[in-house]
């Protein structure tokens, strides 16, 4: 009931659109204009009019299985029930372990540690952070500089928006997070357009990475 209660708010009424400030929206041209999302099922939406919309993103990629599959909400329900909730700080839970077990066995090589975390934005966050720690804590501290490239997208926390090339995602923050190189993007459609395989153009990419790690490697006064 409480579902079927949330589904049909009005859209007439200001304050069910005003409270939520929407991400990676123009929040006033949608407001005026909404095209609001009832229910899913499978690869498809439900809007408000009833039209079915194909979800081609598998919600922001993270419903790859597609929506509404009965025996993830009936495990999820379990779950909830049983233990909905504990931190892993100083404490444990078995499913956590347990997860993360299966996980190593289907990784490559040696990749046979698991860190949760709770989004794309704060997984990227943690590994700038991981790879830092690790070169601080061997033989090679001053390994701090980071490269990225031009139009890529690595999360929206400040890390990964530094490492991230859209530049308006940038603009109020860079200053916070120096250290960070970008390269050009690769998509170049006068060189690599219909090509098949490895296009014949692209070492010039590899020329760029090699003259932004010279000149990270070099002291001030040498460049």
């Amino acid at each position: 009931m409480a579902e079927a209660a949330i589904s049909t708010v009005s859209l007439s009424e200001a304050q069910s659109l005003d409270a939520f400030w929407m991400p990676f929206t123009a929040n006033q041209q949608f407001k005026a204009n909404p095209r609001m999302l009832v229910a899913a099922a499978g690869m498809y939406y439900t809007a408000s009019d009833g039209r079915k919309i194909l979800d081609g993103t598998a919600g922001l990629w993270c419903v790859n299985v597609g929506h509404g599959r009965r025996e993830i909400a009936e495990a999820v329900h379990q779950q909830l029930l049983q233990l909905d909730y504990a931190s892993s700080f100083q404490m444990g839970h078995g499913g956590a372990f347990q997860f993360a077990e299966r996980l190593v066995k289907l990784l490559p090589g040696d990749l046979n540690h698991v860190f949760f975390t709770n989004s794309g934005s704060e997984a990227v966050d943690t590994a700038l952070k991981l790879a830092i720690a690790y070169h601080a804590l061997g033989d090679e501290p001053s390994r701090q500089r980071f490269v990225g490239r031009e139009r890529a997208y690595h999360g929206v926390n400040l890390g990964g928006i530094a490492v991230g090339g859209i530049a308006t995602n940038r603009r109020f923050f860079s200053e916070l997070t120096p250290g960070v190189d970008h390269l050009g993007h690769t998509h170049n459609l006068e060189h690599n357009a219909f090509s098949r395989g490895q296009p014949l153009w692209g070492e010039a990419l590899a020329d760029e990475l090699e003259t932004v790690v010279e000149n990270a490697v070099l002291k001030p006064s040498q460049r």
